[in-house]
């Protein structure tokens, strides 16, 4: 389980850095598109739009995020630390939900709006918490029953 786990986690890693150099390479271009040849090119700025959403969920769905476990790491590993690790959980799954289940509902009123310049549904950018929501869900149970190696501290 702790591979399967690790290989979702590279595919995360992959996706997002894929998305973060298309939207680098897509801005980019539209600078120098704009300023330097004098071209307008519209439609990247919605498909940066609409790739960033993607990227920022892909990312935290990843679960490792900044955290102020202030709290948690005061306590010894035993049934409180662990239940309130549960409960912390719980309460971001269950506003994640909420999140889904909202979203679900847009997606039914915005089913004939479209992006100006790309001229696609606008229902993709909504697609995105979906899949984002659903991967956080998934990622953060399966952190919850599957102990990772303690990450190394991270100097600001």
């Amino acid at each position: 389980m702790r591979s399967t786990l690790a290989l979702v986690r590279r595919v995360l890693d992959a996706a997002a850095a894929v998305l973060l150099v298309i939207v680098l390479a897509l801005t980019c271009s539209q600078v120098v598109f704009r300023y330097v040849l004098g071209i307008s090119m519209p439609w990247t700025e919605e498909l940066t739009r609409l790739l960033f959403v993607w990227l920022v969920l892909i990312g935290a769905s990843r679960t490792s995020h900044m955290a102020i476990d202030l709290v948690p790491m005061s306590m010894r590993a035993g049934p409180a630390r662990r239940t309130l690790e549960l409960g912390a959980t719980g309460v971001g799954i269950l506003t994640l939900l909420v999140l889904i289940r909202y979203t679900v509902d847009l997606l039914e009123i915005v089913a004939y709006d479209r992006f100006t310049a790309l001229g696609i549904s606008v229902q993709y950018l909504y697609w995105s918490v979906i899949v984002g929501g659903g991967l956080w869900i998934a990622m953060s149970l399966a952190e919850l029953f599957v102990r990772r190696p303690p990450e190394p501290p991270t100097t600001a």
